[in-house]
């Protein structure tokens, strides 16, 4: 019955000509609305549409203005008239499809084939066409386009999961369990994928597992960003609060924080009470070199923080700790871009221990704990680690990067960084193994096969450190350095005429060098 009201709802909502009139659909409660900017955009997007009843972009536009803030029934019927009159328009009918494939799934699979036939790239459109099929119970036709989601959008948090429903449908628990464990790797918050892999625990009779999987699933779902660029469209008509964030938020996960101050300064009053916007506003600042400003803004968050009762009341301890945890970490990310190391490292480390309080909390009550909480205090130690080098407290900076990877063992950039200290202290048996692990992530990664190279030649592994060289040679054919150790490793080797050939290149390429000569000269001399 549901479905039949919805249906009806759009049906009656539709546009019609009467008597040379346009009748717009209208939002049900439009004259509940107080917020005037909210008013003047609804009021310009219609008159756009009778001034240009044939503009497919206009009755797009008037269903965007609806749907950003909130309206899909009314928003039904812009994009289908925008569709009608621009049929060869991937877009409305990939909107018209997506806001239909929950409630009336026939008319999304419709809307999201024909759309897939236009632009068979959008990994999207595979997505919601398989959620409508899904629905609809065609779980092979739904299984194709979620594999062909995944192919275009390999890091979309939803493919996975809702393969592994369907295998776990068809009774497939090994598959189901590989396609959910990809799920919670590409997305740990998300609630539905820990309750599918407690329902699998059980039926492997591992109860601990599940245990931990049913406390999971009882969190709010965090659901991971799907890659979605028509979306920003929808998002750009919107004018309230909320939308203003959100666009923030999006230019801030792109890089753009000039935009996302620019979107979050029409938010920020005295009477602003949101610390998770107040956050993400001082870190906009910070990025934006704004230091001042965004110490005066992170400080705001924490008085929030700490004495605004309904911040307190709507948050749950743990949210809180983890703003705080937040707070510190960017204050010391400003105290470190200032000049104030010392005052760095003390703020980082209150991070430090808000983070370890949480993690510790979730391992005493054997809950799989937040990841962000862990990712975050990677994040810690790492900048923590930097403030260290950079005041030459390499020692310090050592363990830094040592905690961070017993949280994150398979982080190439740890391994580099934690390298590079090892290599300033001339600990290069220690860094070995961390420039191994380098390369074994980027083969082609110059600095790390070079200083590889000569942490060989130190050992006098000669035979490795030519392989070394010669592979940086390949890489970087004007590499200096390569040539001179080669050059080296070579005469280390007694292979004279090869040392020298290698030594003649490093002089081409730099005439000047002294030591190549030196070498040269006594090379020359023994023959």
């Amino acid at each position: 019955m549901k479905w039949l009201l919805y249906l009806l709802l759009i049906l009656t909502s539709h546009f019609v000509f009467a008597d040379g009139k346009i009748d717009i659909p209208q939002p049900a409660d439009l004259d509940l609305v107080e917020e005037e900017l909210l008013l003047e955009a609804i009021s310009a997007a219609q008159d756009a549409v009778r001034n240009s009843p044939d503009d497919a972009e206009a009755w797009g536009y008037l269903g965007h203005v609806y749907l950003s803030h909130g309206w899909e029934v009314p928003a039904i019927p812009c994009y289908s008239r925008a569709s009608s009159l621009a049929p060869e328009e991937f877009k409305w009918l990939y909107f018209l499809g997506r806001l239909t494939q929950q409630r009336h799934p026939e008319a999304a699979v419709k809307h999201l084939t024909r759309a897939l036939t236009l632009d068979a790239t959008y990994a999207p459109a595979h997505l919601y066409l398989a959620s409508a099929l899904r629905i609809l119970g065609k779980f092979d036709t739904a299984q194709q386009h979620l594999v062909r989601a995944k192919r275009l959008q390999p890091d979309n948090p939803f493919s996975e999961l809702w393969l592994g429903e369907i295998a776990l449908a068809k009774q497939n628990v090994k598959l189901a369990r590989t396609h959910l464990e990809e799920a919670l790797r590409l997305n740990p918050g998300q609630s539905e994928a820990h309750a599918l892999m407690a329902q699998i625990a059980l039926t492997l009779g591992d109860k601990q597992v599940a245990k931990q999987h049913a406390q999971a699933a009882r969190r709010a779902s965090q659901y991971g960003e799907l890659s979605d660029p028509m979306w920003w469209d929808v998002l750009q008509a919107g004018v309230t609060t909320s939308l203003y964030a959100e666009r923030g938020r999006r230019y801030m996960s792109k890089g753009d924080y000039v935009s996302a101050v620019a979107e979050f300064e029409l938010l920020i009053s005295d009477d602003q009470k949101d610390a998770d916007l107040w956050l993400d506003y001082g870190i906009a600042l910070l990025h934006t070199g704004k230091y001042s400003q965004a110490l005066t803004v992170l400080e705001r968050v924490k008085t929030l923080l700490r004495s605004n009762k309904n911040v307190q009341k709507q948050k749950k301890p743990d949210e809180i700790a983890y703003l705080k945890a937040q707070v510190y970490y960017y204050i010391a990310q400003i105290y470190y871009e200032t000049g104030h190391p010392d005052a760095a490292i003390r703020t980082g480390q209150k991070a430090v221990q808000l983070l370890h309080n949480l993690i510790e909390k979730s391992q005493a009550s054997e809950e799989i704990g937040d990841s962000r909480h862990l990712t975050f205090l990677t994040n810690v130690y790492a900048n923590l680690a930097l403030v260290y080098e950079d005041a030459e407290q390499l020692g310090q900076a050592i363990i830094q990067y040592q905690k961070a990877l017993e949280l994150l063992p398979t982080e190439p950039s740890l391994h580099r960084d934690l390298a590079g200290v090892y290599w300033k202290e001339r600990r290069y048996a220690e860094a070995k193994p961390h420039y191994a692990a380098v390369i074994a992530d980027n083969a082609t990664d110059v600095q790390a096969i070079y200083r590889l190279g000569l942490i060989f030649l130190t050992k006098g592994d000669y035979k490795d450190a030519v392989a070394q060289f010669e592979q940086v040679i390949a890489l970087e054919t004007g590499h200096v350095g390569a040539y001179e150790a080669l050059g080296i490793a070579y005469q280390k080797r007694g292979a004279n005429s090869k040392a020298i050939e290698a030594f003649e290149k490093a002089l081409q390429l730099e005439p000047n060098n002294k030591n190549v000569l030196k070498m040269l000269k006594q090379l020359h001399e023994v023959k």
